[in-house]
């Protein structure tokens, strides 16, 4: 989808809301007080009314909810971040949006990375490769995952059609459950962007040993720790995972359409 495309479909406030009403009825709405259908659309409140009494919004139920922000702005940051070849900064991405308060783009990109890893996750054809990398200095390492493993998922080898998950070490993740455990005691305001670990299935690791996927390996390493220090400074071990959601989507999806699966499964 280029530009003139995106104006044309998403272009304005009401044209996103007409598209998310219409994606969601053709999944069905189900109240989650009565578990019935709903199918009663009050246009002036933009909410579907159960004959319950229950209200339920465009946005109940999706990653969308529990934010104040444009329907448009929405749809304008996910084809932002779905069209650049490496990634935006938060500040960069707020310059574009028009957004002075860092915060708000700060949730609403992890949002859009949690979607991302959801997409990943939901696949099941993956093989975990493993690189342990020994050395203090070595350009393969994130600075604070030295002495730590990055597992990379390989469906094909074929040049064009290889796909990847990148995962942080299992000891970073079991650091990230207790940190989140406390945080959700502390009541954290962004607890919906937790928890991108859960899902994650650790299978028994192995070092490639031809040359080629070696090769390949160190590259997308390479690559990675690129993006982390380069883009995004000083990232946090609570989300680095989502960071390399965003890194292994952008790959998985260099020529097809970014905007599409992620729009899904923000809605679903």
């Amino acid at each position: 989808m280029n530009i003139n495309q995106f104006i044309r479909l998403y272009g304005s406030e009401k044209k996103c809301i007409s598209f998310i009403k219409t994606h969601r009825e053709a999944c069905g709405i189900s109240c989650p007080k009565c578990n019935s259908n709903v199918t009663n659309w009050k246009e002036k409140h933009l909410y579907w009314r159960c004959k319950c009494g229950k209200k339920i919004s465009l946005k109940s139920g999706t990653l969308l909810e529990s934010t104040k922000l444009k329907y448009a702005v929405w749809f304008k940051a996910i084809f932002l971040m779905t069209h650049v070849k490496k990634s935006y900064s938060t500040l960069e991405l707020a310059r574009l949006l028009g957004i002075k308060r860092y915060r708000t783009v700060w949730y609403l990109c992890m949002k859009i990375r949690t979607a991302m890893g959801q997409e990943l996750l939901a696949r099941e054809y993956f093989q975990f490769l493993y690189i342990l990398s020994k050395e203090n200095k070595s350009e393969y390492n994130i600075n604070s995952l030295r002495h730590n493993s990055i597992s990379a998922i390989l469906k094909k080898a074929e040049k064009g059609r290889d796909e990847i998950n990148l995962i942080a070490p299992q000891i970073l993740h079991e650091r990230v459950h207790a940190r989140e455990v406390q945080l959700a005691r502390k009541k954290y305001r962004c607890l919906k962007i937790l928890g991108a670990h859960e899902k994650i299935e650790l299978k028994p690791a192995y070092t490639p040993t031809k040359p080629g996927i070696q090769l390949w390996m160190k590259k997308l390493l390479r690559n990675s720790n690129k993006l982390l220090n380069g883009i995004h400074h000083g990232v946090s071990f609570l989300h680095l995972q989502k960071y390399m959601f965003e890194f292994s989507f952008n790959y998985n999806y260099r020529y097809k359409d970014k905007f599409n699966p992620i729009i899904q499964q923000l809605l679903t």
